[in-house]
């Protein structure tokens, strides 16, 4: 038994290091990428040997004994993780639940094997409690519908308009009709916007849904779907890029858009796989998956059909409406950009009634019913990722926190309900399993309308590219501001009330806010003497709190920390009288002897402020009140929020920001 396990490890090894070797054979510009895969996975095999072998043949839902029971399941696995992918054009009838694949018919043993159909949803199709149709509908995405981008919507006109049709009309240029109808292509089907119905290439140049002249160059484009022939084999994307039939960043961006969709494309099996599964099956590799999306290795194909503006066809989709006629995507063209995110808006139009001509989110179209449940999950997956966590307060009381991976917005529902935004039978629904994380997060965010905070300090950064909250702290480690800025914009919120999680808007002291992360030692040690402005400085002697003006004349607060800290408070409401952290008007603060005449008018002399942050945008030097200017509403907290670019040097410092 332990020499057939250790053949069976080195067969394992041998295997994986065959294929990683082959992506070191690569062209000469992803060179630097294809090592890094290859000590990735030698690294995996030395440590994970045999849970590498598990993930290759144990799928998810199934333990090693459902497998046995399921008897002839398991062999099924291995022929699929072992398939040579040579061309047959037989489906698999030999399963009792056939579903329909882009092509051909799919068998429920290849989905599970692809890990689109769990054990629960096959044990239930055996006992006859769901039937083949329902869990078709269900997994669509993955089986024959095509969710790529259809058409446009106008934006002015409400009314929508094929890729072929506004080229002819002089809307858009021919090369990108092409571009959106190639991306059709590749990731299953050319879509008529008008009727919702699917095409073949050849289907779609006989009834004239695409030119005769576009042909060919879609044929090309239609093999990432069929199949790219050689040697008698049928290869998929990935699997032709490393054959050196398809040149590498046209494949990456087809990849992409094939992901973006609903999966990598199995040609032999014609059906969308995970990516992550693609990853195992040999689809796709860890490389190529991990910076899929990252402009330095893989550049933003696709272009906006106006401005031109580059990018992922991913990008493109979470810009696009549903058409409730002909359940497509349409992407808006217009001035209106009703599809863009905006940070005082919860949630953004997604879902079009093209004969109304009415505008709606995802949340307002599945209240009303013009949407299943299905669509509705999969408009949320495009805006938001809501998970529930189970977590602790001080007291030592377990709470459930929603939180929203894709913006960073958290929410505590038990706060929920004492807030009265939501009633107690919500949760009790939710903790059922009648609902939906998603389903509740939406109810509390449509519900949730927090007052506009004129005197909130600058809470953290808006990137208005994907909707994200990013705290301050958090800005710095992903190189989105300097860390001059850092220090600035961290000085205004310790001294004007506390550190702020930009996730729910609470304030913290420096001491809790470096317990919770969101600060580190050093910018604690530097931030620190500000909290005395807001808090007070306790005189040695007379145990007295001293205002920040009245200690710096004692010398108890550094002059050019406290004058700061005086200009931060002024601008967000008020200097702070300490003993009942209330706001005073200068008249005020003058008559009580919070601060002189003297650095009084210093504070009124706007020209005096300091220029030493950073804009995120154009990269010119601000003043904090200059900040203050730029800023956003949120409306998730009612704080103000500086917009931001997403930034694409993650984890690399920019040369900008390392010359501060």
């Amino acid at each position: 038994m332990a020499l057939f396990s250790s053949i069976l490890k080195c067969a394992v090894l041998l295997y994986l290091t065959y294929i990683s070797l082959g992506e070191f054979h690569s062209k000469q510009y992803d060179v630097h990428v294809e090592v890094t895969t290859v000590k990735q996975e030698k690294e995996f095999l030395v440590n994970n040997e045999e849970q590498a072998f598990q993930e290759r043949n144990i799928v998810d839902g199934f333990r090693k004994g459902d497998l046995q029971k399921m008897g002839s399941l398991s062999s099924s696995y291995k022929s699929y993780a072992g398939s040579d992918g040579y061309v047959s054009d037989s489906s698999s009838t030999d399963d009792r639940f056939i579903f329909q694949g882009l092509r051909k018919r799919a068998s429920a043993r290849q989905m599970v094997e692809a890990k689109i159909l769990d054990a629960k949803t096959l044990e239930q199709l055996e006992l006859g409690h769901t039937s083949v149709q329902e869990v078709q509908k269900k997994l669509d995405q993955y089986l024959k519908r095509n969710s790529s981008i259809a058409g446009l919507y106008l934006e002015s006109s409400r009314e929508k308009i094929s890729f072929m049709l506004a080229a002819k009309r002089g809307i858009i240029e021919r090369s990108i009709a092409l571009e959106y109808l190639e991306a059709q292509a590749v990731t299953g089907f050319i879509i008529d916007p008008y009727t919702g119905k699917q095409y073949s290439v050849e289907e779609a140049v006989i009834n004239g849904i695409v030119d005769q002249e576009f042909k060919e160059k879609l044929l090309e484009s239609e093999k990432a779907v069929l199949g790219y022939i050689h040697s008698g084999k049928r290869l998929s994307v990935f699997q032709a890029i490393e054959a050196r039939l398809l040149e590498r960043q046209k494949g990456k961006r087809i990849l992409e858009a094939q992901i973006a969709t609903g999966g990598v494309i199995d040609p032999v099996r014609s059906i969308r796989i995970p990516a992550d599964v693609a990853v195992l099956k040999g689809f796709l590799n860890h490389t190529t998956l991990k910076f899929l999306h990252e402009p330095a290795s893989n550049v933003k194909g696709f272009h906006l059909p106006i401005s031109k503006q580059s990018m992922y066809y991913s990008e493109l989709l979470q810009l696009c409406v549903l058409d409730l006629d002909s359940k497509t995507y349409l992407l808006p063209i217009g001035d209106r950009q009703i599809s863009a995110f905006t940070a005082e808006k919860g949630h953004k139009i997604c879902v079009a009634d093209i004969r109304s001509g009415m505008e709606m989110t995802r949340h307002e179209a599945y209240e009303r019913g013009h949407i299943d449940q299905n669509m509705y999950f999969e408009l949320s997956q495009r805006e938001c990722e809501w998970e529930s966590t189970t977590i602790f307060d001080s007291k030592g009381n377990s709470q459930t926190e929603l939180t929203d991976l894709k913006t960073g917005r958290k929410f505590i529902i038990e706060e929920a309900v004492s807030q009265g935004i939501i009633e107690r039978s919500l949760i009790s629904k939710f903790k059922e399993g009648l609902i939906s994380a998603t389903e509740l997060a939406d109810i509390l965010v449509s519900r949730n309308k927090p007052f506009k905070d004129p005197n909130s300090p600058i809470a953290g950064y808006w990137i208005y590219e994907t909707n994200e909250r990013v705290s301050v702290f958090k800005a710095l480690r992903r190189n989105m501001a300097d860390r001059i800025t850092i220090y600035r914009l961290l000085e205004a919120q310790a001294s004007t009330g506390g550190v702020i999680d930009p996730s729910n808007g609470k304030k913290y002291s420096v001491s809790e806010a470096l317990q919770k992360g969101l600060i580190d030692e050093v910018c604690a040690k530097q931030i620190q003497q500000c909290e005395l402005a807001f808090t007070g400085v306790i005189h040695p002697v007379t145990k007295a709190i001293l205002p920040a003006a009245e200690a710096m004349n004692l010398n108890m607060l550094n002059k050019e920390i406290g004058y700061r800290c005086l200009e931060y408070q002024l601008l967000t409401g008020g200097l702070i009288e300490p003993r009942s952290s209330s706001r005073l008007s200068f008249e005020e603060a003058v008559k009580k002897g919070v601060i002189d005449a003297a650095t009084a008018t210093k504070l009124m002399d706007v020209n005096s402020y300091v220029k030493n942050l950073t804009c995120p945008i154009t990269r010119k030097k601000l003043s904090y009140k200059d900040a203050l200017d730029k800023t956003v509403y949120d409306c998730h907290t009612g704080l103000r929020f500086m917009k931001a670019p997403l930034p694409h040097n993650v984890g690399i410092p920019s040369l900008y920001f390392s010359s501060q």
